[in-house]
C-alpha cells in the first residue's frame, strides 16, 4: 500500500496523458498529410520545369524529415507523465517541425519562397487552439529566427544559393525589409491565436453558467419519476438517465476536473434529492464534511501541483472506500463532502473512520528522500425531518471546526445541535 501510494513530482492521471499523446498523435498525422501534399505539388512542379533536380531532390529530404521524426516523437510522448517534461517536449517537437518546413522554404529559393511563410502561420494558429497562451508567441519566435538564417545565410553566402528565378536578387535592405514584414506578421498571428483561445476559454465558462438552468429541469424529471416508481424501480430509472446524459453534463461541469467526484453545484442538487427521498420514505439520511489537515502549509511549502496530487489520491481513496450509492463530492479548496443515503450517524461514524485509516495509510514524497502521511478531520451530521438544506449543511460544516479545535485527524459528530468532539485514534 506504501508503494502505491507515492507520488513523484509533477506528475498527472494516466488518462490525462492518454489525452495528450492523442493530440500528438493527430498533430503527426497532419503533419504527415501536408507535407505529402507539398511533395505532391514539387513533383508537378519538377516535370513542369518549374523548378531544377536540387531543388526536388530538397524538398523530398525535407518531407522525409517531417514524417520520420514522428515514431520517434511520438514514442517520447507516450512516455512522458510529468507535466514540466511534457511542455518541454512539445516545444522540441515544433522546432523540428519548423525545421522542416524552413528545409522546405530554404530549397525553393529562400526569400523567394516568402509566399510559402504562411505554413508558420497555420503552425502558430494550431498551437495556440492546443497549448498555453504564451506558446504562439515562442513559435513566433522560432520560425522568425529559422526564416531569418535562411535569408541572411542566402545573402551572406553562408548557405549554398538555391535559386528559382535567376534574376531575383534582392538587396540587402529588400531582404531586410521582407524579413521584418514576415516576422511582424507572425508575431500578429501569435497574439490573434492567443487572444482567441482566451474568448475560446470565456466561452466554456459560460456554458457552465447554464448548467444551472439544465440542472433545475433534472431536478423536475427526477422528481416526475419518484411519484411514479418505487424507491428501487425509482433509483434504478434516475442511474439510467444519468448514465445516458454522462456525455452532457460533463460538459457543462458537474464533475471536478482534478477529483473527479462530483462538483459543490452538483452536491447541493444531490442532497436536495436524497432529503426529499429521506423524508418520503422516512429512511436517515447521514452527511459527512472532509477538511484536510494542515493542507495550506503542504500547499506553500511544496507548490500547488504537490497539493493537486494530494487532492486527487484523497478523491481516488473515497472513490474506493464508498458504496456505489454514495455521493463524495468537492465541496470547495481542500473540503470533500459525502451523502450517505439510508445511512445512520452511527453507520456513518464507522464510514468516517475507514476513510481516515485509509487515507493516513497513503504516502507522498514532495521532495527527494521525504515522505508525509497526510490526514483528514472529519464532521458527521443526520439528517433531521423537515429541516431545510442550509440548516443541515450549517450544521455539519459547525461539527467538523469544533473537531479541528480539538484537534487534527479527528471526526465530530452533530445530533440535535449538540456537537460532540470524539477522538479518532
Amino acid at each position: 500500500m506504501e508503494a502505491k501510494g507515492r507520488h513523484s513530482r509533477n506528475k498527472f492521471p494516466s488518462e490525462y496523458a492518454e489525452m495528450l499523446y492523442w493530440r500528438h498523435f493527430q498533430g503527426a498525422l497532419v503533419r504527415s498529410a501536408a507535407s505529402a501534399v507539398m511533395w505532391v505539388f514539387a513533383l508537378v512542379a519538377y516535370h513542369a520545369d518549374t523548378i531544377r533536380i536540387n531543388h526536388f531532390t530538397g524538398i523530398t529530404l525535407s518531407v522525409m524529415y517531417l514524417i520520420l521524426i514522428n515514431p520517434p516523437t511520438l514514442l517520447l510522448m507516450k512516455h512522458i507523465t510529468r507535466v514540466r517534461l511534457y511542455q518541454y517536449a512539445s516545444l522540441l517537437i515544433n522546432f523540428l517541425e519548423i525545421l522542416g518546413y524552413t528545409a522546405i522554404i530554404y530549397f525553393l529559393g529562400g526569400l523567394e519562397a516568402t509566399y510559402l511563410t504562411p505554413i508558420y502561420a497555420a503552425l502558430i494558429t494550431y498551437v495556440g487552439a492546443v497549448a498555453p497562451r504564451s506558446h504562439p508567441y515562442i513559435i513566433a519566435f522560432m520560425c522568425s529566427v529559422a526564416f531569418g538564417f535562411v535569408v541572411t545565410g542566402d545573402y551572406s553566402g553562408l548557405l549554398p544559393r538555391q535559386s528559382v528565378d535567376p534574376s531575383f536578387n534582392p538587396s540587402g535592405m529588400v531582404s531586410f525589409v521582407h524579413l521584418s514584414v514576415v516576422a511582424g506578421l507572425l508575431f500578429v498571428v501569435a497574439y490573434i491565436s492567443s487572444l482567441t483561445a482566451g474568448i475560446l476559454k470565456k466561452n466554456r465558462d459560460k456554458l457552465c453558467e447554464n448548467n444551472a438552468e439544465l440542472t433545475k429541469t433534472a431536478e423536475e424529471l427526477t422528481d416526475a419519476i419518484d411519484r411514479l416508481r418505487s424507491e428501487i424501480k425509482e433509483r434504478k430509472r434516475a442511474e439510467a438517465a444519468l448514465q445516458d446524459s454522462e456525455s452532457r453534463y460533463r460538459e457543462l461541469s458537474i464533475i471536478d476536473d482534478l477529483t473527479q467526484l462530483y462538483n459543490s453545484r452538483h452536491f447541493h442538487f444531490q442532497l436536495k434529492l436524497e432529503m426529499d427521498r429521506s423524508i418520503r420514505y422516512k429512511q436517515p439520511l447521514t452527511l459527512l464534511l472532509l477538511d484536510l489537515d494542515n493542507f495550506k502549509v503542504f500547499n506553500d511549502t511544496y507548490g500547488h501541483v504537490e497539493g493537486d496530487q494530494v487532492l486527487w489520491r484523497l478523491g481516488q481513496v473515497l472513490k474506493s472506500t464508498l458504496r456505489e450509492t454514495d455521493f463524495a463530492c468537492r465541496y470547495g479548496g481542500e473540503e470533500f463532502t459525502i451523502i450517505l443515503p439510508m445511512t445512520t450517524s452511527e453507520d456513518g461514524i464507522v464510514a468516517a473512520e475507514r476513510i481516515r485509516t485509509e487515507f493516513k495509510k497513503e504516502t507522498f514524497s514532495p521532495a527527494p528522500g521525504q515522505d508525509i502521511h497526510m490526514t483528514v478531520s472529519i464532521g458527521l451530521a443526520q439528517y433531521k425531518p423537515q429541516e431545510d438544506i442550509k440548516a443541515f449543511v450549517q450544521g455539519l460544516t459547525s461539527s467538523c471546526t469544533r473537531g479541528k479545535r480539538a484537534g487534527k485527524t479527528r471526526f465530530a459528530v452533530s445530533r440535535h445541535k449538540i456537537v460532540t468532539a470524539v477522538h479518532a485514534q
